[in-house]
């Protein structure tokens, strides 16, 4: 394994002002405050190798400097590398309006897991951490006022390249120093978006609304309008079911606290899904009869399959290949089975049955999704096509970048989203530049190698 280099994961809190309380709690009295309502997203930055990083997060606090208010209205066990930089909701509670200066994370039981390359096809080994503290504090930048109707987040991430303790051969020894960083953003801000929520379909409450049930069990309401984009326009909110399951983008309303959806996919009809990274694929050219799935999340408990294990699944071309919440149309990059490669991140649909308690997945849909990569820009490799749309190497030190061509070639368009960079040009000079991708791998048909189409290309911090 490489030397760690990651930022994990990363709990957005976007609060409300004068709603009445959602389930949180506080160790202080709070008496006739006005409350804010607070909801938390999970995101996490990856490295190559770790493919998980499990966490019991006991609780988070923010403090006004007298009391500390519950923000986590229960103990979630949270995988910190699932998200390759994406950002997916966890929970909804309330804070009393006031002047906030600081926040804790608890923790307990880590386990991580890393991918052996060594092994063919690769596997899955774990180490059950331990840590050296069980919480961490962070004082904000400046104390920070929450007014009435203010929406506001915090950013939470957890730094894994300076947590998690390594050998001298730049192996994970399980020891865990948790080390953080704390950011209020506004709450239109990009950090803060809800980019990587599934769950299943509870029901149809119109032709443009439906509840879904979140991966934590809560109930959510989904709101869509004329700009919403639906991934398959042959399938109609109308026509969702509770076999229906779903990945959501948007935002969280301040008022009605549904989420306000800017994409919605079809991840599964079946009411069974599974997400997660391809590992090895079989044969590896041509159309693949199997695809070993590292398993990150699953809807429908399942005898004998569940996170955190590599699962094979076989395919035989009939099923139905997508690709998510992708804007820009690329005629010269496919997905389907012939196109198939370690290192992406699908999600998986199809029908389960079960004879004699032996579970069989049998595979109707191959969604691949967007997907986080990171490390250094690659100096002298921008080519510039016109304006934004172009292409660059990325030396790739992210969960995926281990399955992938290193250095990754990354392509823009002018749809791409550049965040500090004022657009592909930006990447220039002879100092490698750290940046975040978040974008789809695809196989390029010129070159029969995987390429990464970028939504956005963040310069991060070194």
């Amino acid at each position: 394994m490489r030397n760690l280099r990651m930022i994990g994961m990363c709990l957005v809190f976007l609060a409300a002002l004068g709603l009445s309380s959602c389930g949180g709690s506080s160790s202080g009295n709070i008496g006739s405050q006005n409350q804010a309502s607070v909801f938390t997203v999970g995101t996490d930055a990856p490295l190559p190798s770790v493919v998980s990083c499990q966490v019991t997060v006991t609780g988070v606090t923010i403090s006004n400097g007298t009391n500390n208010f519950s923000v986590l209205s229960s103990p979630q066990v949270v995988d910190f590398a699932q998200l390759s930089g994406l950002h997916q909701l966890l929970d909804l509670n309330s804070v009393p309006t006031g002047t906030y200066t600081s926040a804790t994370v608890t923790l307990a039981n880590p386990v991580i897991g890393y991918l052996d390359t060594t092994k063919n096809p690769p596997a899955i080994s774990t180490i059950n951490g331990t840590l050296s503290q069980s919480s961490a504090t962070v004082n904000f930048p400046s104390p920070f006022m929450l007014n009435d109707a203010d929406l506001v987040g915090l950013r939470v991430e957890f730094d894994l390249r300076q947590s998690l303790a390594v050998d001298a051969n730049g192996q994970v020894t399980g020891a865990v120093n948790p080390v953080f960083h704390m950011q209020l953003l506004a709450a239109g801000d990009s950090e803060v978006s809800i980019d990587d929520f599934v769950g299943g379909v509870v029901g149809v409450t119109g032709s443009n609304s439906f509840v879904m049930q979140g991966p934590k069990g809560r109930q959510w309401t989904v709101q869509t309008d004329a700009q919403t984009e639906l991934d398959d326009p042959t399938e109609p909110i109308s026509q969702f079911t509770a076999n229906t399951v779903v990945e959501v983008s948007g935002t969280l309303d301040a008022v009605t606290k549904n989420i306000d959806a800017d994409e919605v996919e079809v991840l599964s009809n079946d009411k069974f899904f599974l997400g997660g990274l391809f590992t090895s694929i079989h044969p590896p050219s041509g159309p693949a009869t199997q695809a070993d799935l590292y398993i990150r999340a699953e809807v429908l408990d399942i005898n004998g399959i569940q996170p955190g294990q590599i699962q094979p699944l076989n395919l035989n071309g009939s099923e139905h290949y997508m690709i998510a919440n992708i804007e820009n149309p690329i005629t010269s990059l496919l997905f389907n089975n012939s196109a198939l490669t370690p290192g992406q991140s699908v999600g998986v649909g199809g029908t389960l049955s079960t004879v004699n308690g032996v579970s069989t997945l049998t595979v109707h849909r191959v969604v691949l999704r967007r997907q986080g990569q990171g490390g250094t820009w690659v100096p002298g490799s921008t080519q510039v096509q016109s304006g934004n749309a172009g292409t660059f190497q990325l030396n790739d030190d992210w969960t995926a970048g281990i399955l992938l061509p290193n250095p990754l070639t990354v392509m823009t368009f002018n749809g791409t989203n550049f965040i500090n960079l004022s657009g592909l040009s930006a990447l220039s000079g002879t100092n490698p530049i750290p940046i975040r991708v978040v974008g789809f791998i695809l196989i390029d048909p010129a070159t029969s190698q995987p390429v990464m189409v970028a939504r956005s290309v963040k310069e991060t911090a070194n």
